[in-house]
């Protein structure tokens, strides 16, 4: 059973993220613990947007409501009435899924993944407990495990053999670990580390390991369905939790054992045997930024809308060049590179943060192969 403290920072990180996407210095938003005056400063846009997140996370219609503290009474008495939130997906296209997860779903994730979880005595969240990632293992596995917990920013640079201690269990994301692999940030003894979100790459893992973390845990799973599986190590297969069932006749279905019906996975997998699974790919058409669900074919809507753009094509970033989105423009005439400027000021209008090109290229036509598939650039 949810408190009211635990819906008070459900709905509070879901302002401060949702203020954080329009923000330049991101993090600061995460430094201001005055939540009412937060609320309070939202422009009539935000305090709309925000009422619409907060009712679609409730699954109710969007109410105005003239304080936070009404918003967090009356979300918390909806909770108590129906037993249920519904934890939005990270998709950009501005129409998220909503997922609901009752009281009795919420309970037996948590107590599901408390085995992989023993020995842990206090959890450090880094991410934030509107999403399901972080609501499982930053709010509900220090319960019942027990531990103690402590939310700070998710800072690499951080004074990290200061904060840390013997018994933690930091929880993060890839994006996160990557910059700690390239800070060389060594661990203090009997720290130990998880992510979640989008695939851990497997040398990041093995250097985590190199820098001293005593154990790694990365989970496989969605909003849709929670925490499905689990690994430890570069190169293993995910084990899925026991709290599932699987039936794997036509195809690999499994169940939640307090539930009736049957999902397939969020992505492609092969089996490796009675209860690992491999991962092959996503079947939703998205990519992942930072852990974002990212849609390219989204973000190209909205820039082939400008009236510079004669065609364009949006993909994610290879390895080499970086980890975010970038866009390929052929001009109309009398548009040229040198209007970049007004398409970047367009198109910081209409997209979030994660959705945003990095960089961008110019051209006379689409980049396509030899049999005119479109290829990379």
């Amino acid at each position: 059973m949810l408190t009211r403290n635990d819906i008070q920072h459900m709905l509070t990180d879901a302002l401060r993220a949702q203020l954080a996407r329009s923000k330049a210095d991101a993090l600061s938003v995460f430094d201001k613990q005055n939540f009412s005056a937060l609320f309070d400063g939202l422009t009539v846009e935000q305090r709309t947007r925000f009422e619409e997140v907060a009712g679609d996370m409730f699954n109710q219609p969007a109410k105005r409501f003239s304080s936070l503290e009404n918003m967090i009474n009356y979300y918390y008495a909806v909770y108590l009435y129906y037993g249920q939130v519904n934890f939005l997906t990270s998709g950009s296209t501005g129409a998220y899924k909503k997922c609901p997860h009752t009281t009795v779903m919420i309970e037996e994730e948590a107590w599901g993944v408390k085995p992989e979880f023993e020995g842990v005595k206090r959890v450090v969240g880094l991410v934030p407990v509107h999403h399901l990632y972080g609501f499982t293992f930053t709010l509900m596995l220090p319960r019942v495990l027990p531990a103690e917990v402590v939310w700070l920013p998710a800072l690499p640079t951080a004074n990290w053999q200061a904060l840390l201690k013997e018994g933690d269990l930091v929880v993060a994301f890839p994006l996160f670990w990557q910059y700690w692999v390239k800070l060389g940030n060594k661990f203090p003894k009997g720290v130990r580390g998880m992510s979640s979100t989008s695939p851990m790459k497997d040398e990041t893992i093995s250097a985590l390991y190199d820098l001293g973390i005593e154990k790694f845990t990365e989970i496989y799973g969605s909003s849709e369905t929670g925490a499905i599986a689990f690994r430890h190590n570069a190169g293993e297969a995910f084990e899925i939790f026991e709290f599932w069932d699987l039936d794997l006749k036509d195809q690999i279905r499994l169940k939640r054992k307090s539930q009736q019906e049957w999902q397939v996975l969020p992505d492609q997998a092969n089996m490796e045997n009675a209860r690992f699974i491999r991962p092959i790919g996503r079947t939703d058409r998205c990519v992942q930024v930072a852990g974002i669900n990212v849609y390219p074919g989204h973000v190209e809507e909205v820039l082939s809308q400008h009236p510079a753009v004669k065609e364009c094509k949006v993909r994610l970033m290879r390895p080499e060049e970086g980890e975010r989105l970038k866009a390929f423009i052929v001009p109309n005439e009398g548009y040229s590179e040198a209007h970049l400027g007004i398409i970047r000021t367009y198109l910081s209008q209409k997209l979030s943060v994660h959705e945003m090109p990095r960089s961008f290229t110019f051209g006379s036509r689409l980049p396509v192969n030899e049999i005119g598939k479109d290829c990379d650039w």
